[in-house]
């Protein structure tokens, strides 16, 4: 088949091509390897990343664009300290996966500014302030005061906790 009537060009896929090639994996009729083969696609990983999107949402290729929150980020970004950024891409549902990776590389040199949203339309011509990158002590700060967050929520989760336990031992002694 040609590229033209599979509906991409050498750059990007369609979503209907994606589909195309998700579905004949579904059915079994071939491997992921193979299936790269057969239609010409660099790597397989491709292939792996249209499943998981089509396994986790049902759908590949949203026509709307989602706009993550600055938390919902650092959320994800917290999350890859323990796990690779395939699996928080199908457990956050953010595909594709290429779209941490960028929230990484801007966390680490905006820190927290660079991951709230861009004003949407054109920039007025005056007056507006520029996100610079941090300098090396700037980031650590923003690293300390995300860790002190972190942590600060942590104490409070076990002061829940262990009011909650004081609370039920109290009520059992009573009994």
């Amino acid at each position: 088949m040609s590229r033209k009537l599979l509906g991409f060009s050498m750059s990007k896929y369609s979503n209907e091509f994606k589909l195309i090639i998700v579905n004949e994996w579904l059915v079994g009729q071939n491997g992921l390897k193979k299936l790269a083969k057969k239609y010409n696609i660099p790597t397989f990983r491709s292939i792996v990343e249209w499943r998981d999107e089509y396994l986790v949402t049902g759908s590949i290729g949203s026509k709307n664009h989602k706009s993550y929150s600055p938390e919902f980020k650092i959320t994800v970004l917290n999350y890859l300290e323990t796990h690779s950024q395939s699996e928080a891409s199908r457990y956050f549902a953010v595909f594709p996966s290429t779209t941490i990776a960028n929230w990484l590389r801007t966390y680490r040199k905006f820190g927290y500014n660079g991951l709230k949203p861009k004003p949407k339309g054109r920039q007025p011509t005056m007056g507006r302030k520029r996100i610079h990158p941090l300098t090396p002590e700037q980031q650590e700060l923003a690293d300390l005061k995300q860790e002190n967050y972190q942590l600060k929520m942590k104490v409070a989760i076990l002061e829940k906790l262990k009011a909650l336990v004081d609370q039920r031992t109290e009520k059992n002694k009573r009994q």
